[in-house]
């Protein structure tokens, strides 16, 4: 395995981290939100070694390359390893008392 590998977080996640940070603001206290969100961001820059020891994520539908997940707290990170091009993609920020049948849907 090459490494370290080059991270990228498309739009649609970034979004969702915003979401979880927003969510977590107003329910909770802003101190918490950084706290999640910086430790969210942290546990992805994590995977720029070794990702491919992260498990697979269970799922009715395969794709290609598969979906794996790194966890931090109650959230998954749930990305994309394309090994080819030592590139990681993260795809969502899911936390764990979501829809489980939300990831069907990736």
């Amino acid at each position: 395995m090459v490494g370290p590998f080059r991270i990228v977080v498309p739009q649609n996640a970034k979004v969702k981290l915003k979401e979880i940070y927003t969510y977590t603001k107003e329910n909770t206290s802003s101190q918490l939100a950084i706290k999640i969100r910086d430790g969210l961001l942290e546990e992805a820059s994590k995977l720029q070694s070794h990702p491919e020891s992260k498990p697979l994520l269970r799922m009715k539908k395969q794709v290609v390359p598969p979906y794996r997940y790194s966890k931090k707290w109650s959230y998954k990170i749930i990305f994309q390893l394309f090994e080819n091009e030592n590139l990681i993609s993260i795809i969502d920020f899911m936390h764990d008392r979501e829809n489980p049948e939300k990831k069907e849907n990736l």
